[in-house]
């Protein structure tokens, strides 16, 4: 299947790997692509088409070029730190998912994998099983308020132009290269500290769905995969609530001399249910939290 990336980070290189280790062709749209990281994650080189994903004209120009089957569209701000400027965060996010919107049905593409995260809930008790059907709300958060306005667009696309749709809500992310936002980042900052040999501050989450970038990039591939889609809306996470505790104890059991205190916790997050998406996609993650930070160790080391 050709199949069409928007943005070459963390999830988009994981996932090109994925999906050209089960034989794709895979082609990213991304601004400011490194050529060295894709080559490390994928193992080769892959076809990038230059562009912004607020250029419509670009991105229906990279869907001729490109002619996908299917377009998963991951390049986004990722998480409310890294929004300034309410303005630029809704064009970044919202506005640019319109484009690719209206650039999958310009050129004819039949199917449009989306990036949407767990951050659409409302729930924030730990206690709670976010499903796929939970109450949504934005909080008044421009991250969350644009990943919902993402979603309520790419449905009215895909119902009024017969447009194929997966809206993946995914867990914090955690895995080989510069996480963006969200709760991966004070995961990857204990990482590099620890292997610095320097102590180790966790500001984590008091509690959240953590999943391995490898596993979410299997998720991802499964949805490209799987037609007809029985649902559009799945949750991608580990089907596990991670406490500090939990990063505690795995960052120990790999760095055991090393010194570790709390600082800034974030307050509880739920877990996920990944249910539907392991009856209807086939979604099983294989890596618990202490085998992906040793896998992610691995991957650093092997730079």
């Amino acid at each position: 299947m050709r199949v069409m990336i928007t943005g070459a980070g963390l999830i988009g290189t994981h996932t090109a790997k994925e999906l050209t280790d089960r034989g794709d062709q895979v082609t990213f749209f991304d601004f400011a692509p490194r050529p060295d990281y894709i080559r490390h994650v994928v193992g080769k080189d892959v076809p990038v088409v230059r562009g912004d994903i607020r250029d419509l004209a670009a991105l229906v120009d990279g869907m001729q070029q490109v002619k996908p089957e299917c377009v998963i569209h991951l390049a986004a701000s990722v998480g409310e730190a890294n929004i300034n400027n309410v303005y630029a965060g809704f064009q970044i996010n919202l506005v640019a998912a319109i484009n690719v919107a209206e650039a999958v049905r310009l050129t004819g593409v039949r199917k449009l994998v989306h990036a949407s995260t767990q951050a659409v809930y409302s729930g924030e008790n730990p206690n709670e099983l976010l499903r796929e059907d939970s109450p949504i709300d934005c909080r008044e958060r421009v991250y969350n308020a644009s990943k919902i306005g993402c979603e309520h667009v790419l449905r009215t696309y895909s119902a009024k132009h017969n447009i194929e749709l997966a809206l993946l809500r995914f867990a914090g992310v955690y895995g080989y290269y510069s996480v963006a936002g969200g709760p991966g980042v004070a995961v990857q900052q204990a990482v590099w500290d620890a292997m610095a040999g320097k102590p180790v501050t966790l500001n984590v989450y008091e509690t959240v769905d953590f999943i391995y970038a490898k596993d979410l990039a299997n998720g991802i591939a499964l949805a490209v995969h799987t037609s007809p889609l029985p649902h559009n809306v799945y949750n991608l996470g580990s089907g596990q609530l991670t406490t500090v505790d939990d990063v505690e104890a795995a960052l120990k059991a790999i760095f055991p001399a090393i010194k570790m205190s709390r600082g800034k916790l974030t307050p509880a997050r739920p877990r996920m249910d990944i249910t539907r998406a392991q009856s209807a996609l086939g979604f099983n993650p294989e890596y618990k939290l202490e085998a992906g930070l040793r896998d992610y160790i691995a991957e650093l080391n092997r730079q």
